[in-house]
């Protein structure tokens, strides 16, 4: 599944009016409940404002419930890169050390290992990220060199595939797959003087369709800048500010959260904003300990004769970190947590209209970076044993309400 691309997805058709979706069947003390608005701008903008109150009665809340882990048996990962769900509930984990993709069945049995590190036929050298293809192909990236290794299912090579970008990595990988099949292939393109980030999308059967950009942030955020004794020029980015985050829809389009203003829209690749959500929250102090903090990570900086003003640094920080989309398009936004047990663990969920769920407080942490998937009812995400070692969590996500 594809990945954010920013320190790191727009969904389902745009209703005009509250028809009557899934979510409206949940049940009339919630629909009553629920005190934000839905308006249609002149522009065609669809903007939902939630106040905080949820859609969700008590009784319709959801709850996750953990079935077990990948990685903490037999099968030990020594650093995940990536990771994918087959439709039959398969998981395919690719291991940054070893360059292996270990394969698990639906019910977390190993199943075998494919690839390897090598230079040969099926063996992949910085391997980036690991794709299920709509044909059930096992897709490999290796992104520095632009080179994409299609696996049969049981991992034998099958060929390989190339797209315009050498040179450069990234990770999480800022592609793969979206959710209508096409794989998007990550580039960098020419901006005048500048590079940005484009995605160069292609069909199931590889062939190639168009290249389009990701959409960029509504704030350019602020730096710390030295100016070397020879010229050069080094830059720190003043922490605490807002960023960009995006992921696909169920559509294909793109959801983007901005985490500076808590506000979520739907884009499409031409750029045209389908909807905005809006969350209102209380801002979170930053505290002269977070400065401490922030003033001892930039310490690379300092070092090489840069200053550091901790009266630029912002006196609030977001409230939201990142988030990811499931398969009903329903948008899964993590808090940032004030308590240490709470990290990684909050979530705000919106339906795939916008309009705020409710919040959930997962068992365990999930780290979303790497994207979670989520498919016919179960969580598939990225976390960690007590011991800090890489697992991959599998959950029942139990929705009272919903067929």
């Amino acid at each position: 599944m594809a990945r954010h691309f920013l320190p790191l997805a727009l969904s389902a058709l745009i209703l005009l009016f509250l028809g009557c979706t899934p979510a409206d069947d949940a049940g009339t003390n919630a629909a009553s409940a629920w005190t934000g608005t839905i308006d249609t701008l002149a522009s065609g903008t669809v903007a939902v404002h939630n106040a905080g109150t949820p859609y969700w009665s008590h009784d319709e809340t959801w709850q996750v419930v953990e079935k077990f882990r990948l990685g903490s048996g037999d099968i030990l990962f020594g650093s995940i890169r990536s990771f994918d769900v087959d439709q039959n509930g398969r998981v395919y984990v690719l291991d940054n050390q070893s360059q292996e993709i270990h394969i698990f069945d639906a019910e977390g049995t190993f199943v075998r290992t494919a690839g390897g590190q090598g230079t040969g036929p099926g063996e992949f050298e910085r391997a980036s990220a690991v794709d299920i293809s709509p044909k059930g192909e096992i897709w490999v990236m290796e992104m520095p060199k632009g080179q994409l290794t299609a696996l049969d299912s049981n991992g034998i090579y099958q060929r390989r595939e190339y797209i315009n970008s050498t040179g450069w990595d990234y990770w999480p990988y800022p592609g793969g797959l979206d959710r209508v099949g096409r794989y998007n292939g990550a580039v960098l393109i020419d901006v005048g003087e500048d590079y940005d980030l484009a995605l160069a999308r292609f069909d199931a059967s590889f062939a190639p369709i168009d290249t389009v950009t990701i959409p960029a942030s509504p704030v350019e955020n602020e730096s710390f800048e030295h100016v070397t004794e020879n010229g050069g020029r080094i830059w720190a980015g003043i922490p605490y500010q807002g960023s960009l985050e995006w992921r696909f829809s169920t559509s294909g389009h793109f959801w983007t959260l901005y985490t500076g203003t808590y506000e979520l829209s739907e884009i499409t690749p031409t750029g045209e904003v389908l909807r905005k959500v809006t969350m209102e929250f209380e801002p979170i102090p930053v505290t002269a300990q977070d400065k401490a903090r922030a003033r001892d990570r930039l310490q690379w900086f300092t070092r090489q004769g840069g200053k550091v003003d901790l009266s630029r640094i912002p006196n609030s920080k977001p409230v939201v970190s990142s988030f990811f989309v499931d398969d009903m398009g329903s948008l899964w936004v993590q808090r940032v947590a004030v308590e240490s047990d709470d990290e990684g663990r909050l979530f705000d969920v919106f339906d795939a209209n916008g309009r705020f769920l409710g919040q959930l407080r997962l068992p365990f942490a999930l780290d979303v970076n790497t994207e979670p998937v989520v498919m016919e009812g179960v969580l598939y995400g990225f976390g960690a044993d007590e011991d800090g070692a890489n697992t991959i969590v599998v959950a029942r996500i139990e929705r009272p309400g919903v067929p």
